[in-house]
């Protein structure tokens, strides 16, 4: 081999046997920092920090797709049932029913021998312990919850279950029968409550989300339900069946699932405010079949006050009898069309009169609504409050006339008789009252306050019962009603026939 050659050899040879030793020395590096492994499977999972060294922006970008995705679930319907559901609550309801058995020899239930087997037996009753659930929604941090009327009827016990998981002992502050509504008291504090909203601007079609706790104790997880559907229809006013108290009203119509348990929960609106009370639906399947109700929320604030501070609705007095304007009266009173009512009487010294009401003359709007129908007027009078005036349009004649009209809290009359005797006070039963208890007979005096402890109390009567007769005879009115109760001596018997809820009951003293 020449020089040159042997030269040139040399140098390849040296440039290999280096490339070697740094090949060799970068894969000591290289295994000694982790970046790669020889050794290891190439199915073996990358080390986190490895990816976290050489490709942050790719961990970084992940993350932030996985929040969009979060957010963009997060819709008015997620928002709106996490903005209210921590107000709903769970009400359990343990009432004591007392079972009356019938024995062979009676199955009529005999009064002789009702009383030959308590005398020689015992008793033939026992008490038998049901539950119930249904649904409400915190309205005041105090502790304050709306629920429905019928769900803590008859309760002798109420379990109130919070969202956290929180149970208290409930107390029902106030309840009335006739709208269905009722106010729950438990002793809790800074208790997230709900927004209340305007259900005068529903719009038909918009979000309904139903949210309540249909399976209340049943199940371990206190977080509520939520159902979602629109706003089927606005106004719904719903027959009375005979001898139903309750008056549904302008009722919110949906078909977001109302189930049983589901009663005294609140409708929201996409904006979670609270726009209704759910009550009830029409079913075949004992399920939810899309046709669901709720109360007005603007119809529970206008008596919420009331039911908090007095326990129960205080009539307003208007002092104004009306009627409905048939085809035939409005032809006389040469109307365009047969709306509104007509006045028919007005009570001396009455708010109406004070305003300037009289006779014929025909009202079409209160407060800026249309007075359609006696139902209109009815509604708008059972809602009216005392010192809270009313503006009032009518027409006499071809004039249209606005008026302001001041209702007063409705007189009432205690005489010394019933104080003394049953520490009750009545008062004549107005067209107010006599709406608000769904009856058409004004006859007799009903009661609109009685002093706990007292002989009345004890006896079981209670507000709102109309007394219809004292030991046989009809009572007509309040001065009716003074007379014969002066002409009881303290030691006499006394059985008052009285009216509750469309059925009559003797009660005796």
């Amino acid at each position: 081999m020449s020089e040159p050659n042997a030269r040139k050899g040399g140098r390849a040879l040296v440039l290999i046997f280096g490339g070697m030793i740094i090949g060799a020395l970068a894969v000591v590096l290289f295994s000694a920092s982790g970046l790669w492994n020889p050794l290891s499977s190439s199915e073996s999972a990358p080390d986190e920090k490895v990816l976290f060294r050489l490709a942050p922006q790719l961990v970084q970008t992940s993350t932030s797709l996985q929040d969009e995705i979060t957010n963009s679930r997060k819709n008015a319907i997620v928002r709106a049932a996490q903005k209210v559901g921590p107000s709903v609550v769970s009400i359990a309801v343990v009432q004591v029913r007392v079972i009356r058995e019938q024995h062979l020899f009676s199955p009529f239930g005999d009064e002789f021998f009702d009383q030959f087997w308590q005398r020689f037996f015992g008793p033939r009753e026992y008490k038998q312990r049901v539950y119930s659930i249904g649904s409400g929604f915190i309205i005041n941090p105090e502790g304050y919850i709306l629920t429905n009327a019928h769900v803590v009827r008859g309760a002798d016990q109420l379990k109130v279950t919070l969202t956290s998981g929180e149970e208290y002992d409930g107390e029902v502050v106030g309840s009335d029968e006739v709208s269905d509504l009722a106010v729950v008291k438990i002793d809790a504090k800074n208790l997230p409550s709900a927004i209340l909203g305007n259900s005068d601007d529903l719009i038909i079609g918009e979000w309904a989300i139903a949210i309540g706790n249909p399976f209340g104790y049943l199940l371990d997880d206190p977080n509520p339900t939520v159902t979602v559907g629109v706003i089927s229809a606005v106004n719904r006013d719903i027959k009375k069946e005979r001898g139903q108290v309750q008056i549904y009203r302008r009722m919110i119509q949906t078909d977001a699932a109302i189930n049983p348990g589901n009663s005294g929960g609140p409708l929201v609106n996409a904006s979670g405010e609270v726009i209704g009370i759910n009550t009830f639906i029409f079913t075949t399947s004992r399920g939810s079949e899309g046709i669901g109700f709720a109360i007005p929320i603007n119809r529970a604030k206008a008596i919420l006050p009331d039911l908090i501070k007095h326990g129960r609705v205080v009539p307003a007095w208007i002092g104004a009898k009306v009627q409905k304007v048939n085809p035939i009266l409005a032809q006389t009173l040469d109307l365009d069309k047969p709306e509104g009512v007509i006045v028919s009487d007005v009570e001396k010294n009455s708010p109406a009169q004070k305003a300037g009401l009289q006779r014929k003359d025909v009202i079409i709007e209160v407060n800026g609504q249309r007075i359609r129908d006696l139902s209109d007027w009815e509604d708008m009078a059972y809602l009216a409050r005392a010192n809270e005036s009313l503006k009032i349009v009518f027409l006499r004649g071809s004039k249209r006339i606005n008026v302001r009209l001041m209702p007063k809290p409705l007189p009432v009359c205690s005489s010394s008789g019933s104080k003394i005797k049953l520490g009750i006070t009545v008062a004549n039963i107005s067209p107010e009252i006599a709406y608000r208890l769904g009856t058409a007979d004004r006859r007799g005096v009903v009661i609109v306050d009685i002093d706990e402890g007292s002989t009345g109390y004890e006896a079981g009567l209670k507000v709102w019962d109309i007394i219809r007769e004292i030991n046989n005879l009809p009572v007509e009115d309040v001065e009716d009603y003074e007379k014969q109760m002066g002409r009881i001596k303290t030691e006499d018997n006394l059985i008052l026939l009285i009216e509750r809820e469309g059925n009559l009951y003797f009660v005796s003293l």
